[in-house]
């Protein structure tokens, strides 16, 4: 069965060191908080792949939030692996190291049902995989992630690629550094004239912005009682926004403003827990809380 989001995105086994706890081979990627998050909203197919190191209680939970994986494939290499720490006030995460050797034995094939997938999330990978995934679909809208590694080392192939997506997510530095803009919003509208309809910047604690050739809007985020790590946050606003967006008719300003407070509502969550701990457990009732608070209903921040 087709499902209508598709995530394309690393599933790793973290080592990660915050000032409030430190544990090895813990999961961990973009893959797996964008999908755990998309599907709260909606059916999420998976493309990955996953070592032979990788557990299957893991897999198992996955499934169980009825993810489709299909195209999840086991390999008989370490799954990919990111060693890092988070210090002062953990806006940037620190990498000591990475293990990505799985790549070059992976293909990022997808199923035939998974290729009309309604929309598609390119999470934040290297641009030449993006393209192969791009290569493959047949959506009605494209969104993608990306970081600074990628604008440093493969710029080229990383405009080849915005290009040809609909919805761009970026963080602010990163917006930044891509646009050659301090100002947000001129960054943000640079990053339009590169091709995408929509820019979304996310801002962390300080919320995001949306960006297309009509409006330009800030959203606050939703303040949490205890922050406690923010690996995954920003995968889990992407994953949850787009979830929502692929159960409506219409992709505008209106609904995209409506995913990007649910969007907010869930990577609050994440960052309440260490690593995957909330969003894993994530209760649906909580997120409708939460995002009632920051839509204007009672409790508005």
């Amino acid at each position: 069965m087709t499902s209508k989001l598709l995530v394309a995105g690393v599933l790793a086994l973290d080592d990660l060191k915050t000032p409030h706890k430190s544990e090895k081979g813990i999961v961990g990627g973009a893959g797996i908080y964008s999908s755990i998050s998309s599907s709260i909203f909606t059916d999420t197919a998976l493309v990955a792949a996953i070592g032979n190191d990788f557990p299957k209680t893991i897999m198992e939970k996955i499934e169980n939030h009825k993810i489709n994986t299909q195209s999840v494939k086991t390999l008989d290499y370490p799954t990919f692996h990111w060693s890092g720490e988070y210090t002062g006030d953990m806006s940037q995460a620190i990498t000591h190291e990475t293990d990505f050797q799985i790549n070059d034995h992976y293909d990022w094939e997808i199923s035939s049902e998974q290729k009309e997938s309604k929309l598609v999330l390119l999470c934040n990978n290297d641009p030449n995989i993006q393209s192969k995934i791009l290569k493959q679909i047949n959506s009605s809208l494209i969104a993608m992630d990306t970081m600074n590694l990628w604008i440093d080392i493969a710029k080229e192939k990383l405009e080849e690629v915005v290009k040809q997506v609909d919805l761009l997510f970026i963080n602010d530095a990163e917006a930044q550094l891509y646009s050659g803009k301090d100002n947000l919003d001129e960054a943000g509208r640079k990053l339009l004239s590169k091709g995408p309809k929509y820019v979304i910047i996310k801002r962390g604690e300080h919320g995001s912005s949306l960006y297309s050739s009509e409006i330009t809007k800030h959203l606050p985020a939703f303040k949490v009682s205890s922050f406690v790590d923010p690996t995954g946050a920003g995968d889990s606003f992407a994953g949850a926004a787009m979830g929502y967006l692929s159960g409506v008719d219409n992709i505008n300003e209106e609904n995209l403003i409506i995913a990007m407070n649910y969007g907010s509502a869930v990577a609050s969550i994440t960052v309440e827990g260490f690593g995957t701990e909330s969003i894993m457990n994530v209760e649906k009732e909580e997120v409708e809380r939460r995002f009632r608070s920051l839509s204007g209903g009672p409790g508005r921040i």
